[in-house]
């Protein structure tokens, strides 16, 4: 049927809104575009002659024709859906449906029905090679016309897509196949066609008793009682209702455009690393230089404040020298009469006698005889443990032993320096 909703003018998507692109019914409007989950469900905006017309890209699929798009219903011996992609592949390859090379087939699929341990699905395969003008990498999804429009139980719809005919069959309510005809009429080899696919169908049991034929298209009054005879079904001409959005979409990506996308998001995610790498970097940068000026204002500061009181740092520097030059006479540890009193008193009672003693910045040199080795060592082990000596590293060589047993010995005492 001629659709006679109006065209509008194209806005832009509002909250919730989501665009398809459809293909139309003639050659004239090859594509239509519809908005939902607007106020007014399904709105029809216009049409466009290419996809690439439609400046509504962003929240659009892209519905491909079903003469793009090739049908397989199967019987899969399996009800845990997890496992039917690698089922419905390797039924692929069996079928000579997987592409050569190392590029996988697309496709994607939908349960219809579930008896026992089996399950039946229909599984959408796009061909290797697609037409340029749908190949749209503007268009993130893309899913499969037929699967926007809502078709009767158990029935088989003929309609126009493109100035081609377009056959769908549902099983109850489900989807179960579709496929385009080999020619732009309803010719007794399209009947033909039609009467080998529903005996192929009904023996694979894909199929359930038909209960009509709905047209979605006109066509002469000859080409209805054709239709009638052949297929012996009751049949109801319609227009064509407006489209929905499927449950669950299909991702039918052409494999060029699926590469293209990753090419993108690879160079999206390249770009944030490098514009991340960019701002770290800049942020070191900047820290950097923020700590050199903080630096150089403090070093700055401190020269200025060196050079106002450089007076009074000399006077200070010229009084530490002196109290150091100093030190020994106002130390009353550092008297020499002090030390030679603490050194004596650290002498083993009788054992031994001092001969020499000098003390001078600091350093002590000792000698004495002692009554034999022992009383040496005694005198060195008290000199160490005297507190009024802890200050001072002791030295001392081995006693010089005399024919009278006496043991001359020298020791050397160094205090540590303190700044």
């Amino acid at each position: 049927m001629v659709r006679t909703v109006k065209a509008k003018a194209v806005r832009p998507l509002g909250k919730g809104e989501r665009a398809i692109l459809l293909p139309g019914a003639t050659g004239a409007e090859p594509w239509e575009i519809w908005v939902m989950g607007g106020k007014s469900g399904a709105e029809y905006r216009q049409n466009c002659v290419n996809p690439l017309d439609n400046r509504l890209r962003k929240n659009t699929t892209l519905e491909l024709p079903v003469s793009q798009v090739f049908c397989l219903p199967l019987w899969l011996n399996e009800t845990d859906t997890k496992q039917f992609a690698s089922m419905i592949s390797l039924q692929l390859e069996l079928r000579g449906l997987q592409p050569r090379g190392t590029d996988a087939a697309v496709f994607d699929w939908s349960v219809v029905a579930q008896e026992g341990m089996r399950t039946l699905v229909v599984v959408g395969v796009l061909p290797a090679s697609l037409p340029p003008e749908i190949q749209v990498e503007a268009y993130d999804d893309f899913d499969l016309s037929v699967r926007c429009l809502p078709f009767s139980e158990n029935a088989l719809t003929l309609w126009r897509e493109q100035d081609r005919w377009a056959v769908a069959m549902t099983r109850g309510r489900n989807l179960v196949y579709f496929q385009t005809l080999a020619e732009e009429r309803i010719s007794q080899r399209v009947l033909q066609d039609l009467n080998c696919l529903l005996t192929s169908l009904t023996m694979q049991e894909v199929l359930l008793p038909l209960q009509q034929v709905i047209l979605w298209s006109e066509v002469s009054p000859t080409e209805l009682t054709a239709l009638q005879t052949a297929l012996r079904l009751p049949i109801r001409q319609e227009e064509r209702p407006s489209p929905r959005l499927p449950a669950t979409a299909w991702k039918l990506t052409p494999s060029t455009v699926g590469a293209a996308q990753k090419q993108r998001e690879f160079q999206r995610w390249r770009m944030r690393g490098i514009l991340i790498a960019s701002a770290v970097y800049l942020m070191a940068v900047a820290w950097l230089l923020t700590h050199f000026f903080i630096t150089s204002y403090q070093v700055k500061g401190l020269q200025h404040w060196h050079a106002e009181h450089a007076q009074a740092i000399a006077l200070v520097r010229d009084t530490k020298a002196a109290w150091q030059e100093l030190q020994p006479v106002v130390d009353e540890n550092s008297y020499p009469l002090e030390m030679l009193l603490n050194v004596s008193k650290s002498i083993p009672s009788d054992q031994l006698n001092l001969t020499l003693f000098e003390a001078n910045n600091g350093r002590l040199l000792i000698k004495g005889e002692a009554k034999n080795a022992q009383a040496a060592f005694q005198f060195l082990d008290n000199l160490k443990k005297d507190a009024h000596l802890a200050g001072f590293t002791w030295n001392m060589g081995q006693p010089h032993l005399l024919p009278n047993d006496l043991a001359q010995l020298q020791i050397e005492g160094t205090r540590a320096t303190t700044n």
